[in-house]
This record gives structure tokens, C-alpha cells and sequence, in this order.
């Protein structure tokens, strides 16, 4: 799946689209045009990402309406997962803020998938740039 970037900055997103800490956030490592691969989706807070490479080379959970709107197949492979948050509410989503998750098997299946993602952790890196090769082969073909 492939998404265009149309915004790279979350201080422009909707309100409903817009975490606890946006208002503190810098813009995104994207650029406004380029198309990106999707590797995952997850609901975090209130908040729809997607999953993918920025341009810095790493993984990159970046607001869902920061892309064009889009119609597509969930990709072969991908596996779906609820998570404690859809439960949450109030301060208990501050506790538990992963409401969904879409995208290859470890990203659903291991729960700390996402976040060694997200803290540059070389096993994660490697799951993540794997996944990443065979869907952009997978797009060449």
C-alpha cells in the first residue's frame, strides 16, 4: 500500500487527529508530495497512522491525515489486533493508549514491536527494513 504526502506538520491536522502532545510536536521527517509505502496502521490515543519510512530512513508512525485520501487492499500478509484501549477512557487511555493495530505479523503479534520502533532498536530496524524490501519489491513487480 502507498500513500502521498499532503502535510508534515501536526499543528495543521483536526482536532480529532491530533495526540496529547501535538502541540509540542516539530514537523514530520516528510515530504509534502512524495509517495510513501504503508507498512502498518495503528489507532494511538484518537489518533489514525500509518506506518512508514521517513525521510531520515526510519520508521515513522505519522498521522494518517497528513496522506491523501486514499482507497486500497489491505496488503497480503497483514494481520489486524485490538488492543487494551479500545477499552480505555479518561485517564485509563493515558495508561493504555493502543486502541487498533494493522500490518505484518510482528508489529501485531509482539506487542513491544512498535515502540523498539520507535526507540531505534537495531532487531526492530531490521524486522522493519525487511518488511519494508519485500513491499517495495512487491510493487516493482
Amino acid at each position: 500500500m502507498r500513500a502521498v504526502c499532503v502535510s508534515n506538520d501536526p499543528k495543521r491536522l483536526a482536532d480529532h487527529q491530533r495526540g496529547r502532545a501535538a502541540e509540542f510536536e516539530s514537523e514530520y521527517p516528510l515530504t509534502v508530495g512524495k509517495t510513501y509505502v504503508v507498512l502498518g496502521m495503528s489507532i494511538w490515543e484518537n489518533v489514525f497512522e500509518f506506518l512508514v519510512r521517513d525521510d531520515w530512513d526510519g520508521p515513522c508512525f505519522a498521522p494518517a491525515g497528513f496522506f491523501e485520501l486514499l482507497t486500497a487492499p489491505i496488503p497480503e500478509g497483514w494481520l489486524f489486533g485490538l488492543r487494551a484501549g479500545v477499552h480505555a477512557s479518561g485517564r485509563d487511555l493515558w495508561t493504555s493508549p493502543g486502541v487498533a493495530v494493522w500490518g505484518y505479523p510482528e508489529l501485531v503479534e509482539e506487542h513491544g514491536h512498535a515502540g523498539a520502533l520507535q526507540e531505534l532498536e537495531p532487531e526492530a530496524l531490521s524486522v522493519f527494513d525487511r518488511y519494508y524490501e519485500i513491499a517495495e519489491k512487491a510493487d516493482e513487480a
